[in-house]
């Protein structure tokens, strides 16, 4: 057991993150050789930062021609047809909550549920910080922000903010980062295909619900209509095992074959290949 593209990662990932993960791996070994069960030391098993890393890295050691045909076949799944140009790839990036909706939670939270959170927020400047999105694409015309769930849901709130789900969050601020880059937005979820399909998890109704413009705007009400109309593109779910799938179909050819089994490996054991 091994950190996979370490390379990749020390490029992409900063050394704090770098760490976390080789933790993981280490504390993992460690309990696999004295057959401990102990759930904080096999973080390494169900840790979603690194299946976001190891189902979209090999996208970092390709030639351009390769990224953007994965790439493009991402969006093909989710019915986007457009032409991408330069692709670059990030992983666990903040983005800061938009002004507008900040100035909306201050009078929203003065109706708060829980008083010491109503209270709380009157000596707070700021009530949200930012959202970290798992992993981005970046293309000439289009910003790819990217949602991975294994076990977990989406959370339904924020401190402050009670109806405040994960991936309003991310379209929410998505939309303001659009606007600033002058793309177009594209908030894609990637989840184990039972998990969605049996409808387990509040995220399969909330990505249904997005389908239609209008429920989006109910969920971010700081924005317009129009201004939803004119930047999000696309709201779109994939599941994990094909767009592993996808992604290894394209690159594995540009890895030693050690690196490929060992990150087959890893999928299979979390029954994503």
């Amino acid at each position: 057991m091994r950190f996979i593209f370490k390379d990749i990662a020390q490029k992409l990932l900063t050394k704090d993150r770098v760490l976390k993960y080789q933790t993981w791996i280490e504390e993992a070994e460690k309990a696999r050789k004295v057959g401990s069960l102990n759930e904080k030391k096999n973080q390494y098993d169900k840790a979603e930062e690194l299946i976001t890393f190891y189902t979209f890295a090999p996208l970092e050691r390709v030639p351009d021609e390769v990224k953007n045909k994965v790439v493009q076949e991402i969006l093909n799944l989710i019915g986007i047809n457009e032409s991408v140009g330069e692709v670059k790839l990030y992983f666990e990036r903040d983005l800061p909550a938009p002004d507008s909706y900040l100035k909306w939670l201050s009078e929203e939270v003065k109706h708060h549920s829980i008083r010491y959170i109503r209270k709380g927020a009157e000596t707070r400047k700021r009530l949200e910080g930012s959202t970290q999105v798992d992993a981005i694409i970046e293309t000439d015309n289009l910003l790819i922000l990217i949602e991975v769930k294994f076990t977990s849901d989406i959370s339904p709130y924020t401190k402050f903010g009670l109806v405040r789900n994960q991936i309003a969050r991310v379209v929410d601020v998505g939309i303001s980062e659009a606007q600033r880059q002058q793309k177009k937005l594209v908030a894609l979820l990637c989840t184990p295909s039972e998990l969605f399909i049996k409808r387990s998890r509040l995220y399969y109704y909330k990505m249904q619900e997005y389908s239609d413009l209008s429920n989006v705007k109910s969920d971010i009400p700081w924005h317009t209509i129009d201004e939803i109309r004119r930047t999000l593109l696309k709201t779109g779910w994939i599941s994990l095992e094909e767009i592993i799938k996808l992604v290894y179909r394209s690159t594995g050819k540009y890895f030693n074959q050690t690196d490929i089994k060992e990150v087959e490996q890893f999928f299979k054991e979390r029954m994503l290949f």
